[in-house]
């Protein structure tokens, strides 16, 4: 899911595919930047601009692929995030700028002679990389102190699903993630600390997920996941999800 779901805007949206044998689509986008990572609430202009081309085709008839690039630029106003001091009282801080996203990303599919039904398998593969630039507000319902800011991050991950019998899938991820050292005006000229900014302190998270499902039908699934989880500096989190997924009502097999 994109931003963690949050990117979502009204706006519109330009394709065209290419008359060809391979698989070719460009693509532009125009919206009112008005969710993360832009903030243009009280605006009537537009906010955000996104570029995308992705292209793709066929080996033989059991494996497709697909390649993407793509690029966002949004325009923030006034972003703002809970934080709290080096004493540990909780401020709100505000980020005014610009926040500019690559993203590349990969699609392998494999399925014997195109026929999904038995055995199929997916590999995905995505990597981003953000830039921001602007001006960061600390405590702006106090002292409301402004400076500089420039940060770069990057993420990626791979992944793989194999249905090894039918209804049955294996899955097998890996994240990773740099948050980089921002430049913070404020902490350059010596007003504040980088103790003002804990969570702008750098950190390089990761985690490794395996995944076993079952669907007994179309309509539900079962599904039982492992992470190991590194997000914390000095501690691994191990998760175990169980999950029952039932689908009603329309979706993909039937539109009524």
């Amino acid at each position: 899911m994109f931003l963690a779901g949050q990117f979502a805007q009204d706006g519109i949206q330009v394709r065209w595919l290419a008359p060809t044998d391979y698989f070719i689509e460009l693509g532009a986008e125009a919206g009112s930047g008005r969710s993360f990572p832009g903030t243009q609430r009280n605006s009537n202009s537009l906010g955000s601009d996104a570029l995308f081309a992705h292209l793709g085709g066929d080996v033989g008839d059991s494996t497709s692929w697909r390649l993407g690039v793509s690029w966002l630029d949004a325009r923030s106003t006034d972003r703002a995030y809970a934080d709290v001091d080096q004493i540990g009282a909780p401020v709100t801080n505000a980020f005014t700028g610009t926040s500019r996203t690559w993203i590349v990303d990969g699609t392998l599919k494999w399925a014997p002679h195109g026929d999904p039904t038995q055995h199929q398998l997916k590999l995905q593969g995505e990597y981003m990389h953000r830039t921001e630039d602007g001006q960061l507000a600390f405590d702006v319902t106090g002292q409301n102190l402004a400076g500089a800011y420039s940060s770069s991050q990057s993420g990626w991950y791979v992944q793989g699903v194999y249905e090894f019998r039918q209804r049955w899938r294996a899955g097998l991820r890996y994240d990773s993630m740099n948050s980089g050292a921002p430049s913070i005006g404020l902490v350059n000229a010596g007003v504040l600390t980088p103790a003002d900014f804990p969570s702008l302190v750098p950190a390089s998270p990761e985690r490794t997920t395996v995944m076993l499902d079952w669907s007994p039908s179309e309509f539900s699934r079962l599904r039982a996941q492992y992470a190991w989880d590194q997000a914390r500096t000095r501690e691994r989190d191990e998760q175990l999800l169980l999950q029952y997924i039932f689908a009603i009502g329309a979706h993909g097999a039937h539109k009524f």
